[in-house]
């Protein structure tokens, strides 16, 4: 005992930690074995519903033939028209290079994102997670039921809730962000944007709304303006998947360079895909006013509940895209544009989805 414990007549091993230093390391502890229990339990639950996915397939298979039915009835004649396109081979070989890059860029940009927060993660099996997630959605993995689907297999990984939130939410935000900036240009006169009075105010809504959700968001989750209010648990939730954000903002600019490139590759390749299908199919007119309008649709895509954003893909790409086109490729188009934004990234989903199942056995 020290001369100022004979002092004060108090010796180091009664000096207790104050309760709030108590119930801070508990809080941590519990956070810590909710999390452990967490993945265990993800582990365990990661099966596949294959009903609800195989239903939500037929539906917007169904929704997506009733429009093009809807507005042609002799499809026939369109798939003929479609059956084309093979005379000019290059520009759908093209097409479907575009598709392999902007796959293969939204699933690795997922393998830095989650390799950021869990570096130990082997990079092919987030690289089959993202390329899964096409089986939920198709080519769209970042604004539907792709997302929670995405979240509880980086669980199964070995990532903590947050850190999987907050990775499959990061690369969200990027495209968003990008898809965002891109619609914008249809409301400069010089795109030619073909979208009407009506189109073009609800474009703004969709926009003000991201904007005032994310204002919201982060005005709430700094103190004292709400993040004080929540409950105990979801207070550690949060602050969990804040300190996961903040392993992003170190990570180093060359980190966040490669992911923003990645994702400025995949825009590329699918702002590309429309005007590959058009060439092919011989249009030779503008393209400025296809690319805007494409951007358009995107934004407006996941307002569907139904996987591939059915129903208000096929009517956005008549309403935005179809009337800068010829009459006899409209529907052509958008059944080309469709079996490679929807079909084949379902089909390389299922794919990804039964390798892991052989490698599991």
């Amino acid at each position: 005992m020290s001369d100022s414990d004979a002092q004060t007549g108090v010796s180091a091993s009664d000096i207790v930690d104050p309760p709030e230093a108590v119930s801070e390391e508990l809080a941590d502890t519990v956070l810590l074995e909710e999390d452990e229990a967490d993945v265990a339990g993800a582990k365990k639950r990661v099966v596949p519903q294959w009903s609800r996915m195989a239903i939500g397939l037929v539906l917007g298979l169904a929704v997506g033939v009733a429009v093009i039915l809807l507005v042609n009835p002799h499809v026939d004649e369109d798939i003929e028209q479609a059956v084309l396109a093979t005379r000019e081979p290059i520009f759908l070989i093209l097409a479907l290079v575009a598709l392999g890059v902007l796959l293969v860029a939204d699933a690795w940009c997922l393998v830095v994102l989650a390799q950021v927060v869990r570096p130990e993660v082997p990079w092919w099996r987030v690289l089959g997670v993202a390329l899964e997630a096409n089986l939920v959605g198709g080519a769209t993995s970042f604004g539907g039921l792709e997302i929670p689907y995405q979240i509880v297999v980086l669980r199964a990984l070995g990532l903590r809730v947050s850190e999987a939130t907050s990775a499959v939410m990061v690369k969200g935000l990027l495209h968003t962000s990008v898809l965002v900036v891109a619609a914008l240009a249809a409301f400069i006169p010089i795109s030619g944007s073909p979208i009407t009075p009506l189109q073009r105010w609800i474009l703004l809504g969709v926009l003000g709304f991201m904007l005032v959700f994310w204002l919201v968001g982060t005005l709430w989750a700094r103190k004292p303006l709400g993040l004080s209010l929540l409950p105990k648990p979801i207070r550690r939730r949060v602050g969990s998947f804040v300190e996961a954000l903040g392993a992003f903002r170190t990570a180093g600019w060359r980190v966040m360079l490669k992911v923003i490139i990645l994702t400025i590759v995949y825009w590329i390749g699918m702002f590309s895909l429309i005007p590959l299908i058009l060439l092919a199919l011989g249009y030779r007119g503008a393209l400025l006013p296809i690319v805007v309008g494409q951007a358009v649709l995107q934004v407006l895509m996941p307002l569907s509940p139904l996987p591939g954003g059915a129903g208000v893909a096929e009517f956005g790409y008549l309403e935005l895209i179809g009337p800068s086109t010829p009459g006899r490729i409209r529907v052509a188009s958008l059944i080309l544009w469709r079996i490679m934004t929807w079909i084949l990234p379902v089909a390389l989903g299922g794919l990804a989805m039964g390798l892991r199942g052989i490698k599991r056995k």
